[in-house]
């Protein structure tokens, strides 16, 4: 099919609107459909538009997943699509009931979906949640398609698989065009996706890249600053309905996320000054999973916020004989680096909590034993 055939023939404003799928009708043809707000304070909102919290992510809507490259946004979009699947919350986000998910990415080979499928198991889904998830999931690879040749291809999928979330993962690589190209996204994203998530009555996810590399601290973030966080114009946050941004803290493998748009909506509890969780990459070998971070966890990644942080002290550390608390300062304070005997002491606790070091302890003659630590 072509995109005359898809628009039935419908007059275009310009070709390129018609090249992504544009409304149709012309200015002069267009007809009101609003009301009044008299008439919207009588609405009654259908219970089934909500998808995700408390109508944070809604049908007819789109979210963005904000994220560095290699973080684990694809594991992400797995585990929370197989979690709303059977009805269950993913990062702490209740689905309002099972949600169908069409996944399209352009980036993971099927070892590495095999991989992520495994989350089934990690995850000790029931007999009756895995026929869920196999009924209500479903990735499609495509690394081949962009602007409007993609969102042909788009409308066929959601006609052979109707879904209520369609995620497109990256979002970059379907573009057709630079991130920062104001009228590539707002053709792509307002003229030609939107009405296609009209059509099949679903929402979508988009997952996103940070840019390449950033060179302005995030310590003082505010909401307004964590929405635009993703590469690209400014247009794509403008677009979302809902942003959340998943920022790598100091120590590795734990990561806050921020739901920088609609945070109130999305149901998690506490605001500092956003909304914001945290996550971690679980620990097992060849685990592919996301957990809730621990408290020592969350505890180093808020302490990143005030200077030196656990994960300074490790070059510090010998990984090949045992060195106490006073050789550790020592080596510290002879590198330049100032930090107190007492945080010394707290942040090599830290770093036994979360498993990075080992405690060794000396025996010695009429009193305690020595303690020492070793870099695992």
């Amino acid at each position: 099919m072509d995109v005359s055939e898809f628009l039935n023939g419908q007059k275009m404003e310009t070709k390129k609107q018609a090249r992504y799928f544009g409304n149709g009708a012309s200015a002069t043809e267009r007809q009101l459909v609003g009301r009044s707000f008299a008439a919207y304070a009588k609405m009654e909102i259908p219970p089934e538009e909500t998808l995700l919290g408390n109508r944070w992510l809604c049908r007819g809507g789109g979210a963005l997943i904000v994220a560095p490259s290699g973080q684990g946004k694809s594991v992400l979009t797995a585990q929370a699509s197989i979690l709303w699947a059977c009805n269950r919350s993913a990062f702490g986000i209740k689905p309002s009931r099972p949600l169908r998910s069409l996944i399209l990415q352009a980036e993971d080979d099927d070892g590495d979906m095999q991989e992520m499928g495994e989350i089934i198991n990690h995850l000790k889904l029931t007999e009756d949640e895995i026929r869920m998830v196999d009924t209500n999931t479903f990735v499609e690879p495509c690394n081949d398609l962009c602007s409007d040749k993609l969102l042909v291809a788009v409308d066929h999928f959601l006609q052979q698989r109707p879904s209520d979330i369609l995620w497109i993962n990256p979002y970059s690589a379907y573009l057709g065009a630079d991130v920062k190209n104001s009228e590539a996204n707002n053709l792509l994203l307002r003229t030609g996706l939107n009405p296609i998530l009209k059509k099949h009555d679903c929402a979508v996810i988009l997952i996103h890249h940070t840019p390449k590399t950033n060179f302005n601290g995030t310590e003082n973030y505010k909401p307004s600053d964590w929405m635009y966080r993703g590469s690209g114009s400014a247009d794509i946050t403008n677009w979302a309905r809902a942003i959340m941004v998943i920022d790598p803290c100091a120590n590795m493998g734990t990561f806050k996320f921020i739901a920088a748009k609609r945070g109130k909506r999305i149901g998690w509890g506490n605001e500092h000054p956003v909304y914001e969780e945290y996550f971690s990459h679980c620990k097992e070998e060849g685990k592919l999973l996301w957990v809730p971070s621990s408290e020592d966890e969350i505890r180093m990644a808020a302490n990143s916020r005030q200077g030196t942080v656990a994960k300074d002290l490790l070059p510090f550390i010998p990984d090949d004989e045992d060195a106490n608390k006073e050789e550790i300062y020592a080596a510290i304070n002879h590198s330049g680096m100032t930090v107190g005997s007492k945080k010394v002491k707290r942040l090599l606790d830290e770093l036994v909590a979360v498993g990075l070091i080992s405690v060794v302890e000396v025996p010695r003659s009429g009193t305690r034993a020595e303690v020492k630590y070793r870099r695992r």
